[in-house]
């Protein structure tokens, strides 16, 4: 969310799973760092075995301590816990550089923009 905020994007989240979860794993297949250890697979359905895990965990995972929890009710913060979005993605976000989440944020967005899913930006 943080990286979606760095690219201009407010919210809240009003896409359904069947309009945003196509355009992410397109964004997602493409940004090299999912194939990193530390990143679980993501698949349109996941699995029954646990080894992977649909696109939807990742909104699942935002519990009432994250910055973002109001994603669906409320504009994303864009000073996620008093800090600036990208800073906040070098602070708290494992897995990725700061860069690369924003990259994966950008390729999302641009992929929802390409469907016509209106991707509002500031």
């Amino acid at each position: 969310m943080a990286g979606l905020v760095e690219c201009g994007y407010r919210g809240p989240w009003r896409w359904a799973h069947h309009q945003w979860e196509g355009p992410f794993y397109r964004a997602w297949d493409r940004w090299e760092p999912h194939t990193r250890p530390e990143f679980p697979p993501l698949e349109l359905g996941g699995s029954s075995s646990g080894r992977s895990s649909q696109a939807r965990v990742v909104l699942w995972q935002l519990k009432s301590t994250s910055p973002f929890h109001a994603y669906e009710s409320q504009p994303l913060t864009d000073q996620p816990r008093g800090m600036e979005p990208r800073e906040y993605l070098e602070e708290c976000c494992d897995g990725a550089t700061a860069d690369e989440w924003v990259e994966l944020a950008k390729a999302f967005l641009a992929e929802m923009d390409a469907l016509g899913q209106r991707v509002q930006t500031r």
